[in-house]
């Protein structure tokens, strides 16, 4: 038996308890003196209000068979979170001086994604910050998916640097979504029919440009990392795309097709000064409808408006028919996101005939040799 007074009682009267052995006996009563040692001094001045109050507690979560002090324990490890947590405007600000070394264009958008941030949520701190107030803050009920792609995937850039340094957990942001936008969120790119069209034009009127459109269409470089870009960075070992050249800041290297190093031995790059007017130029006399003030007698426009990025989405569309692996064009394209937006957009855009076609692209007199795709 095990006599325990009434002070250490849970009934506050005195309790007898039997057990079968005297081991459990034993074993009961170091329970209760720890208890004691734990809870005993303090629970000699406990006033009637504060029992009144635990008794509340305890019964609140006796449905979920958890006790006052394991809820107690679990409240103060919130706390301790949020307390170790960081507001989103400070957590914004370390970002972006972080990120001060990359080229004033990105920060300016970085800048404009994070101002939203702050406007939205203000000193809250980023432990408090669910996926719904993201959402509402960068991707409300009713916006285009076209008009907030650009604030989430910054939005998630900033939110992983908070991440990693304890201020919030990563997968919050992974419960904000894309707006449903229909085919807003469509790419825009180049036949195989208007390349060629493209590549020709240039080749009469501008055939130092060669180069610069042969290395966006057979490599996916960006159009801002082409002016950025000089002979020294590319020969037939490939494209080198130093951390000052890319759009992210993170080195990347482009092992060049059968198809580009063969425009590259015909026109081999060299840096144009004048790379953006030439540029207007050469897509107005392939067709395009854009101001073109380097061509005298521009002819009129019989393709419409030039597709935003178009040279860097057909390479992807006709890379991924063609059989490259999606970890691969992901490397050279410069992602992060494991593969989803390249599978999103370009897997199955084009046909593997069309894909044969646009990689047999060559200059003159070249026989590029057939890709085998399975």
């Amino acid at each position: 038996m095990l006599n325990v007074p009434g002070k250490y009682a849970a009934t506050g009267k005195r309790e007898r308890h039997f057990y079968k052995t005297q081991a459990s006996a034993l074993l009961a009563a170091a329970k209760l003196k720890e208890d004691r040692e734990l809870y005993g001094s303090n629970s000699q001045s406990i006033t009637p209000g504060l029992a009144e109050m635990a008794v509340a507690a305890a019964n609140l979560l006796e449905p979920w068979g958890t006790t006052l002090i394991e809820a107690a324990r679990i409240v103060a490890a919130m706390r301790k979170r949020e307390t170790a947590s960081c507001p989103l405007d400070e957590a914004a600000d370390a970002w972006l001086k972080a990120c001060e070394g990359l080229r004033p264009k990105t920060v300016l958008n970085y800048r404009l994604t994070a101002t939203i941030l702050k406007n939205a949520l203000g000193s809250r701190l980023l432990s408090t910050v669910t996926a719904s107030d993201l959402q509402e803050a960068l991707a409300p009920a009713g916006s285009r998916a076209s008009a907030v792609a650009s604030h989430l995937r910054i939005g998630k850039a900033l939110w992983h640097f908070a991440a990693k340094r304890a201020w919030c957990k990563a997968e919050v942001f992974a419960g904000v979504e894309l707006p449903k936008g229909g085919t807003d969120t469509e790419i825009g790119f180049l036949t195989v029919a208007e390349a060629k069209a493209l590549l020709d034009a240039t080749i009469k009127h501008f055939p130092q440009a060669v180069p610069y459109y042969a290395i966006q269409l057979f490599a996916g470089v960006r159009v801002e990392e082409m002016r950025r870009l000089e002979a020294k960075d590319v020969s037939s070992e490939g494209i080198e795309l130093g951390a000052e050249i890319t759009k992210k800041g993170r080195r990347r290297h482009v092992t060049p097709s059968p198809t580009l190093k063969a425009w590259l031995e015909h026109y081999p790059f060299e840096a144009l000064a004048n790379w953006p007017r030439i540029d207007r130029a050469c897509r107005r006399a392939a067709g395009w409808d854009l101001a073109a003030e380097m061509l005298k007698d521009p002819p009129a426009p019989t393709r419409g408006k030039w597709p935003q990025n178009g040279l860097r989405h057909a390479h992807a569309s006709y890379a991924v028919a063609s059989g490259v692996s999606i970890d691969a064009l992901e490397f050279e394209f410069g992602h992060v996101e494991g593969g989803k937006m390249l599978k999103q957009h370009y897997v199955g855009r084009v046909s593997k005939k069309e894909a044969l076609a646009f990689f047999q692209l060559a200059p003159a007199g070249v026989k590029i040799p057939t890709l085998k795709i399975a």
